[in-house]
C-alpha cells in the first residue's frame, strides 16, 4: 500500500476466528496476518466462544446469541430476540468503529447475522460496506425452508445486498445462483475470491518408509455427501487387482460425528458391506496444524462433494489439499466449480456416473502410471498473498483509494 494513500482500518465482523476450529475460522486464520503484511491496521470481532487468539491486532469479544433450546420451535421469539441481540451488538461495535477510526466493514459469513450486522452498522454510521458469503443463504440446496422463514431469509438477504458497496462469492457459480434475483446495477456489486491457502502453514514432512499406497479424506461425511463411491471404486480396484489390496491404506480422518448425521458405525458397516473394512482407518477429527501434515504425508486426496446439479460449492478443504501439492481425485458433479478448479490444476476429477473411470484412475495412480502434472501458475491465484491482494483493490475501489 502507498504510504501516501488513506490507511484502511477495516472492522472485521468474523465470528469465528482461531482457535475454535471451523472452516470459517481457519480462512480468517490465514486472512488477518496476511492484511497486517499488507499494511492494513483491522479491528477484529469475533463470539467469545472461539476463545483467545494471539494476533497482533485489536481483537474484541462478542457474547455469543444464547437461547433455550425449546425456543427454537418458536420462531417468532427467537427472531425477536435475535433483533435484541443485533441491537447489543451494535452498541458494542459503534463504541469500537469510534475509538479506531474505521473506515471500512468487511462481514465474513457464516454466520450469516455477521452480514446483517454489518448492513445495520452501514446505514448507521455511513461507512463502506464489504459482505461476504461463503456459500449461499436464502439459495442453498442444502437446507429447506418453512414459507415464513424463507420470507424472513429473502428480506434479510436483500437488505444486505442493498446495503453492500461490494458482495464477495466464493465461486462464480455462487455468485450468479445469488445475485440473479437482483436489480442489475446491484450485480455490478458482485465479485469473486476464492478459498486460500498459505505455503507457509505446510510442514516439511518425510513420508515414512512404507509400500502402501496411502488415500485420506478430510472431514466429515453427511447423509447426501458420502463415501460410497469411493468405497464402490476400492472394492472394484481389489476385483482387477487382488494385489493392491495389502498394498492400499485409507484414511478416513474426522469422517465421522453424530453432529453431522453420519456415525461410526455408518462409516465402519459400509467398509465392511464393500469388503474393505481391513484397508480403511477411522481417524478422529484433528486440527487444522495435524490435517496439514495428513496432506503432506498422504500419496493420494480425495474430495467428496453432494450430487447436485449446478452445485456452487467450493469447499476451503480441497484449496488446502491443493497448497499441499498431493495428488487429488475429486468426486463431485460435472462442471462442479470443484470439477473446474482441478481440471485446471491438472489433478482428476470424475462424477457420480463415472465409477468405472474413477476405478482406472485409483489403478493408475496406485501404480504409478501417472501423476498429476500442477499448474503452479494457476495453482499461485489460490495463494493467500494473491487472494489478499484482489481483496485489498476491492476494498481500495469501494473507498476510492
Amino acid at each position: 500500500m502507498n504510504n501516501n494513500q488513506q490507511p484502511i482500518n477495516p472492522l472485521c465482523l468474523s465470528f469465528y476466528t482461531p482457535p475454535v476450529v471451523r472452516p470459517q475460522s481457519i480462512l480468517i486464520g490465514k486472512m488477518i496476518p496476511a492484511w497486517l503484511e499488507a499494511g492494513l491496521q483491522p479491528v477484529i470481532v469475533s463470539l467469545t466462544s472461539c476463545g483467545e487468539w494471539p494476533m497482533a491486532a485489536p481483537h474484541y469479544k462478542i457474547p455469543d446469541f444464547k437461547i433455550n433450546k425449546y425456543l427454537y420451535h418458536a420462531p417468532l421469539l427467537r427472531n425477536v430476540l435475535e433483533k435484541f441481540y443485533l441491537i447489543k451488538l451494535m452498541s458494542i461495535a459503534g463504541q469500537i468503529i469510534k475509538q479506531h477510526n474505521i473506515n471500512l466493514i468487511f462481514s465474513f459469513a457464516n454466520p450469516q447475522i455477521s452480514n446483517i450486522l454489518g448492513a445495520m452498522l452501514k446505514e448507521k454510521y455511513h461507512l463502506k460496506f464489504i459482505s461476504h458469503f461463503s456459500d449461499p443463504w436464502f439459495d442453498s440446496p442444502y437446507k429447506s425452508f418453512t414459507a415464513r422463514e424463507a420470507r424472513r431469509i429473502a428480506r434479510l438477504e436483500h437488505y444486505i445486498i442493498k446495503n453492500s458497496d461490494k458482495v464477495i462469492f466464493i465461486t462464480e457459480a455462487a455468485k450468479k445462483l445469488v445475485m440473479k434475483k437482483y436489480p442489475h446495477e446491484w450485480q455490478k456489486k458482485a465479485e469473486v475470491i476464492s478459498h486460500c491457502f498459505d505455503p507457509k502453514d505446510y510442514p516439511e514432512t518425510k513420508k515414512e518408509n512404507s509400500d502402501k499406497f496411502l488415500i485420506s479424506h478430510i472431514g466429515a461425511f453427511y447423509p447426501e455427501r458420502n463415501p460410497e463411491l469411493l468405497f464402490k471404486a476400492l472394492k472394484k480396484v481389489v476385483e482387477i487387482k487382488p494385489e493392491l489390496k495389502s498394498k492400499t491404506k485409507l484414511n478416513l480422518i474426522g469422517g465421522a460425528g453424530n453432529y453431522s448425521g453420519y456415525k461410526l458405525e455408518n462409516l465402519k458397516q459400509m467398509a465392511q458391506d464393500y469388503g474393505i473394512a481391513d484397508m480403511v482407518e477411522i481417524i478422529p477429527p484433528v486440527n487444522y496444524e495435524e490435517s496439514l501434515r495428513q496432506m503432506k504425508l498422504s500419496d493420494l486426496l480425495v474430495v467428496i462433494d453432494a450430487d447436485i446439479k449446478d452445485s456452487p460449492f467450493l469447499t476451503s478443504k480441497v484449496v488446502d489439499y491443493a497448497g499441499s501439492l498431493t495428488a487429488i481425485i475429486g468426486i463431485t458433479p460435472a462442471n462442479s466449480p470443484t470439477d473446474k478448479m482441478l481440471a485446471k490444476l491438472g489433478h482428476y476429477s470424475f462424477n457420480y456416473n463415472q465409477l468405472d473411470q474413477l476405478t482406472a484412475c485409483l489403478i493408475k495412480l496406485m501404480t504409478k502410471q501417472i501423476k498429476p502434472q500442477i499448474n503452479q501458475e494457476y495453482l499461485a491465484e489460490y495463494d493467500v498473498k494473491n487472494t489478499t491482494k484482489k481483496l485489498i483493490g476491492y476494498f481500495q475501489e469501494v473507498l476510492n483509494i
